[in-house]
């Protein structure tokens, strides 16, 4: 699929999409138009991942076609994506499993001021490069980025990781769906790129800095980032969607951090345990749409000395009560034998006591179990 530049008084763009060099079909889609732009990465094998992310796309191209008055607007067109693509998932047999990852771009016309608000579900990205700077916007809805979070892996192992095609959340798959939003102000000369996941599982972070410096027309941009992917392998379908903003504030007043005005409360929420199962959405054509994520391993913590004596110490006390305790059994024994003696003809004693004692840095079970068997025989003359 080619892509185009147009342009408006705020904002210029560009877009380019690809199969790539090993897939037969392209279930990426997107939309660049004045108000709105997106990039939805369809899922769901044959033809219902075109169809998934053909509708995400034309829902938000018809709901945000005049922008968004409010967050919440820009969030609802998302979940009438979502509520769409769920219905024909479980109406057609055909289309059972199928979901699409989002990501868009909004102009949000505020009561004080014009701004852009980002909306994501997936692991399709939306990046912002300001005064040379590229920041990623969103936050993957990914397994390897659960990992990344929680510091069990870093960016590049994530890169190569077996299961980096797992996302934990997309349109669809559920009946209702949590969208992630940033709210962005308009700052002149800032660019930003929506692109599916082909991109970035091929060209790093790095190199896409570089093509983006190349061009200053956001079209050529696109087509480079798209090439650049095929290049290094096309294993995906990879769109790219290049918006430059003309007119907004002064850059100089900007910091050099990322602006960011809302900052999703659900990615708060969100962080998971790392000891804890999460479900996932696998994305290998044909593959079923949900599965059980593994339990994430966390790496133990080297103790420290003072850990060490403490451990030390009640492992002592512990041993000390179980001896303790043995040592009182066994004299009350010994005082039932004597008793035992003085009233019948023969007495066999005999006494088990069995210790068990397991150590409290793995878990915390003692037992102490003593039994006593007194058995007398009687002696009958004849």
């Amino acid at each position: 699929m080619s892509g185009f530049s147009s342009g408006s008084p705020l904002l210029v763009w560009g877009a380019h999409s690809d199969v790539g060099r090993v897939r037969q079909g392209n279930e990426d889609a997107f939309v660049a138009q004045e108000m709105v732009f997106a990039v939805a990465d369809g899922m769901g094998g044959h033809n219902a991942g075109e169809v998934a992310s053909a509708i995400a796309a034309t829902t938000l191209r018809e709901r945000l076609a005049g922008g968004a008055d409010s967050v919440d607007l820009a969030i609802a067109a998302v979940v009438e994506a979502n509520a769409a693509i769920f219905a024909g998932a479980h109406g057609r047999s055909d289309q059972r499993g199928m979901g699409t990852t989002l990501t868009a771009l909004a102009v949000l016309h505020g009561a004080d001021a014009t701004r852009l608000v980002v909306a994501n579900v997936g692991d399709s990205r939306t990046y912002l490069l300001r005064n040379g700077r590229l920041r990623r916007v969103s936050v993957d809805h990914s397994y390897v980025q659960e990992l990344v979070s929680t510091g069990h892996i870093t960016e590049q192992e994530a890169r190569r990781h077996p299961r980096r095609n797992i996302v934990t959340r997309a349109l669809g798959i559920e009946p209702t769906v949590r969208v992630d939003t940033w709210v962005m102000p308009l700052v002149r000369g800032d660019r930003y790129v929506l692109c599916s996941d082909g991109l970035v599982d091929e060209v790093d972070d790095p190199e896409i800095l570089a093509i983006l410096q190349m061009h200053s027309d956001p079209q050529r941009a696109a087509e480079d980032l798209v090439e650049a992917a095929n290049v290094m392998g096309g294993r995906d379908n990879t769109t790219v969607v290049v918006v430059d903003v003309l007119e907004g504030d002064d850059p100089a007043d900007e910091t050099n951090e990322l602006a960011v005005v809302d900052e999703p409360l659900e990615e708060r929420e969100r962080l998971i345990d790392a000891d804890s199962p999460s479900m996932g959405i696998a994305r290998p054509d044909g593959a079923d749409a949900t599965a059980a994520l593994p339990v994430v391993g966390g790496a133990t913590a080297a103790a420290t000395p003072a850990d060490v004596n403490l451990r030390k110490s009640r492992l002592g006390a512990l041993l000390f009560l179980i001896g303790l305790g043995v040592v009182v059994t066994l004299a009350v024994v010994g005082i039932m034998v004597a008793r035992h003696d003085g009233t019948s003809p023969a007495t066999t004693t005999t006494t088990s006591t069995t210790t068990t004692v397991v150590d409290s840095t793995t878990s915390s079970s003692t037992t102490s179990t003593t039994s006593t068997s007194t058995t007398s025989t009687s002696t009958t003359g004849g």
